[in-house]
């Protein structure tokens, strides 16, 4: 969830008379437009008739206004009276949405070895990273008070949540910031829905990265992985359900004096993260593909290997700062460059394909996610 605001639906859509493709009308194809996460949900259905879709349309905005309730992390929500309870130590009782969320969350902090941390909401806040308007052109944050803030520990260790939604916290310093999964999270939430109403082929695109289902027609879905100069990196198909999830630096960031800082925070040190530019991965499940896109921008290149493997995807490109492509041999069978890049590297063998591997648990001297310096 990079920003949450109130959804709209395009009016086209619900009407949904047709559809232009490879310049034929399309009675069955239907698509519809929602204001989430700071930009644009887009979500098309294949093969229904129109009042089907327009169902499905109605039910999808539902959900989103309830998520907007839930997860937003700077404007009131049920996410920012969690975060005043805690600051209280006082227990809360979260909606099934932000309850949910929470959970994947954890299990993104265990399997990322500690690098995918909700916990750091003060430190985003901090770095000014609460915000919709990008760049920032404002000082970043004195060390000392990111010094300040990591000698509390903020970990995701520290958070409980209850089978009935009761969260408690064992760090009042905690302020969480669900901002890494949400999107993921969201797809997956509009998949769900999608397979209850028995609609079989969709594409969902939130903010740029993509939930594949079913296929297009007689073929794959189509996509294409942008590079940190904005243009079209390499192409990919995707079927079934097929995520592809993204991060990087070039769109969210911090710029002062000719020196950049994305919004991607390591939560060792609390500062941006550095070395990578770009991270994309597939996997069946979202969720997965954008806490491993992210938990891989803060291990860079050199813990490629052994972080992927920790997540269980198999299906990784990752753009260095210094422009050199690493890409998983999986990654490779699935990527048409539009331009191959002057300096590929090629990672090992992570295991299994792109509908990921068994995540391997991290060692047990495995650092924690914050540490005071």
């Amino acid at each position: 969830m990079k920003r949450l605001a109130g959804f709209v639906l395009a009016a086209a859509a619900l009407l949904a008379a047709a559809a232009w493709l490879y310049g034929r009308p399309r009675a069955d194809v239907h698509k519809a437009s929602f204001v989430i996460f700071g930009g644009l949900t887009d979500v098309e259905l294949r093969g229904v008739p129109p009042a089907a879709a327009a169902a499905a349309f109605g039910a999808i905005g539902e959900q989103l206004q309830r998520d907007q309730r839930a997860w937003h992390p700077w404007e009131m929500s049920d996410l920012m009276r969690l975060n005043a309870a805690i600051a209280q130590d006082l227990p809360y009782q979260a909606s099934p949405e932000l309850a949910g969320l929470l959970r994947s969350a954890q299990q993104g902090y265990v399997r990322s070895q500690g690098l995918f941390n909700a916990a750091i909401g003060s430190l985003v806040g901090l770095w000014g990273f609460h915000t919709s308007d990008y760049p920032i052109t404002t000082p970043p944050p004195p060390q000392s008070t990111i010094d300040t803030l990591l000698a509390t520990r903020p970990r995701m260790d520290d958070i409980s949540v209850a089978e009935d939604g009761t969260v408690t916290s064992r760090n009042r310093h905690i302020q969480l910031d669900l901002n890494g999964l949400a999107e993921g999270y969201a797809a997956e939430q509009i998949a769900a829905l999608l397979k209850r109403q028995g609609i079989a082929n969709a594409l969902i695109n939130v903010g740029g990265d993509v939930l594949a289902l079913g296929q297009a027609d007689e073929r794959p879905w189509r996509v294409g992985i942008s590079s940190p100069q904005h243009q079209t990196l390499a192409g990919v198909e995707l079927r079934g359900h097929e995520a592809l999830f993204s991060s990087g630096n070039y769109n969210k960031f911090r710029e002062r004096e000719g020196e950049r800082w994305g919004h991607v925070l390591d939560p060792r040190d609390g500062r941006p993260a550095r070395g990578v530019a770009a991270v994309s991965v597939i996997h069946t499940d979202a969720v997965v593909a954008d806490v491993a896109s992210t938990s891989l921008m803060i291990g860079g290149a050199e813990g490629l290997e052994a972080l992927a493997r920790s997540l269980g995807v198999s299906c990784v490109l990752l753009v260095a700062d210094d422009g050199t492509v690493w890409v998983s041999p999986a990654m490779q069978q699935r990527l048409t460059f539009t331009t191959p890049p002057q300096n590929l590297r090629l990672s090992a063998d992570l295991g299994g394909n792109c509908a990921g591997s068994r995540p391997q648990p991290p060692a047990p001297s495995a650092a924690p996610a914050a540490t005071a310096p």
